[in-house]
């Protein structure tokens, strides 16, 4: 984007100089304007009232939109999210609208707790010689629930190589 910006400066500063320099190309942009210049006026004063009008139709559809979140009616829970003392009538209609769907949200059943158990390490053993190695895993989980979503647990793979090898 940067570079079709510049590319786009650069052939306007051309243009401008070659209309500076060039009476041939004066002449021809002075008659333009002068026989269509009614014409061009008119195209850029309908674009620009079509563009003012579907900017402000959008913004009454949003203004409608979040008006309809913020009415719902919202069930009085205690927000664990609320860490600021102003109240909920300073707020902007949008982040009223977010902090009552994170307040709802909060209030679903909450998740069990997790169970985490640390594996002791395991009692060196001789594997038979003919027999490979078998991977085991450990008493951890492989996925970690933080609040509603679950996230999948960073494994190093150095550290997995290290558990092999001393098997």
């Amino acid at each position: 984007m940067l570079l079709q910006t510049l590319v786009i400066l650069l052939l306007s500063s051309w243009i401008v100089e070659e209309y500076l320099n060039n009476i041939y190309l004066q002449a021809y942009v002075n008659e333009m304007t002068q026989a269509e210049g009614s014409l061009i006026a008119i195209l850029v004063i309908v674009c620009s009232l079509g563009l003012a009008v579907g900017l402000l139709k959008v913004l009454k559809s949003t203004h409608r939109q979040i008006g309809a979140l913020v009415s719902q009616p919202q069930a009085p829970t205690p927000t664990p999210f609320a860490s600021s003392s102003k109240s909920a009538l300073d707020l902007h209609p949008m982040v009223a609208a977010l902090r009552a769907d994170m307040a709802h949200q909060a209030s679903m059943e909450p998740l069990p707790p997790l169970e985490v158990k640390e594996a002791a390490p395991p009692a060196p053993r001789q594997a038979p010689p003919n027999q490979d190695p078998v991977k085991t895993m450990t008493g951890t989980p492989s996925t970690v629930i933080i609040g509603t979503m679950p996230v999948l647990k960073r494994v190093n793979s150095d550290q997995d190589r290290n558990q092999n090898s001393r098997q």
